[in-house]
Formats: C-alpha cells, sequence, structure tokens
C-alpha cells in the first residue's frame, strides 16, 4: 500500500509539472484598488485613499534554481486615486518583485509576490515607499495565453510631502490580467 500511494503521489507531482515554464514573463492588468484609511502626521487625522482604477506591466525572470519557481523582476503601476486633501491625483509607482510560482494542475498556476517601489504623487502631493502582496491564480489557455486573477494589498508605510507625513496601512486590491 506504501509503494503504490508513493507511486500516486510520484505521478501526480509529474502531472503538476506538465505546464511549460518560461524564464521570463510579462504581465499586463487592469485593477481597481478599493477605499482605505490614511494617517497625516502632523494634524494627526486619519482620511481616504484609493477608489481607482490601476494599471500595472511587469517583467519577471524565473531562476533554475528551486526548479524555476523563484523569480524577481521590476513593475510599474499607474493610478488616479482619491489621495487626502487632494482630489484625484496620479500616482506612479516603479518598484522590484520577488515572486514564487506554483502549478496547481496542468492549467493553473499560483503566484504569490512581494512588491517594493517608489511612488510619486502629482500636484506635489508626496512620494511615498510601497510595500505591496499579492496572489495570483493563473489559468493557461494555450502556450501563449495565459490570463490571470490577481488580489493583493496596497500600503504605504512611509511617505508625504512637504508638509506632512502621509502614510496608510493595506488597502485591497483587485485586478485581472494577462501573462506573455
Amino acid at each position: 500500500m506504501k509503494k503504490l500511494t508513493l507511486l500516486v503521489f510520484t505521478l501526480g507531482v509529474l502531472g503538476a509539472q506538465a505546464q511549460d515554464l518560461k524564464k521570463n514573463e510579462f504581465s499586463i492588468s487592469l485593477g481597481y484598488m478599493f477605499e482605505g484609511e490614511i494617517y497625516l502626521w502632523e494634524s494627526n487625522t486619519y482620511g481616504s485613499v484609493g477608489e481607482t482604477m490601476l494599471f500595472k506591466g511587469e517583467f519577471d525572470h524565473y531562476f533554475s534554481v528551486l526548479a524555476s519557481r523563484f523569480g524577481i523582476g521590476g513593475y510599474y503601476c499607474l493610478g488616479i486615486p482619491y489621495y487626502d486633501g487632494f482630489e484625484e491625483i496620479i500616482q506612479h509607482e516603479i518598484g522590484a518583485v520577488l515572486k514564487f510560482r506554483f502549478n496547481v494542475g496542468d492549467k493553473f498556476q499560483i503566484k504569490p509576490g512581494a512588491y517594493f517601489g517608489f511612488r510619486v504623487y502629482g500636484d506635489n502631493a508626496g512620494t511615498g515607499f510601497g510595500i505591496n502582496g499579492s496572489v495570483s491564480l493563473q489559468y493557461q489557455v494555450s502556450e501563449k495565453i495565459k490570463p490571470f486573477i490577481d488580489l493583493g494589498i496596497l500600503s504605504q508605510p512611509a511617505g508625504g510631502n512637504d508638509a506632512t507625513d502621509m502614510t496608510y496601512s493595506p488597502t485591497f486590491q483587485a485586478s485581472i490580467g494577462m501573462t506573455f
């Protein structure tokens, strides 16, 4: 019975390895950042941040170490959030990403990632350090078409402008996209 269980487990792992894993992947996504709470240090008040569409482009390079499961890359994110004290302003974010990928079956992958970026807000609203996290569920339709759903958080533990420090705790975001 133990040998049969081992054989079934081994075949299951081999089946999970059936998806072709590229070393380099590029993805684009469109999502939504929900409303969150922002803290203004100088006035010791809380306000709102978020409620915006997000566009993100990402490049990931996966290493042969760990069977091509670990990768690093870069990303760019664009949004127009409501930022307390300012009406909707342009937000640019550029940074680095650490990502893992795990096969769940022949066609599905789960990709958790940690994002570390520098944010710049328009209209002299300030800058910020972004620490974000997400988990993507990707489905392989064909070799070139891989849509995904991404759920995660955006946060800003440090940032602000000349008048005050502005930070916000994790704010939920959801997006859909395509990996090439």
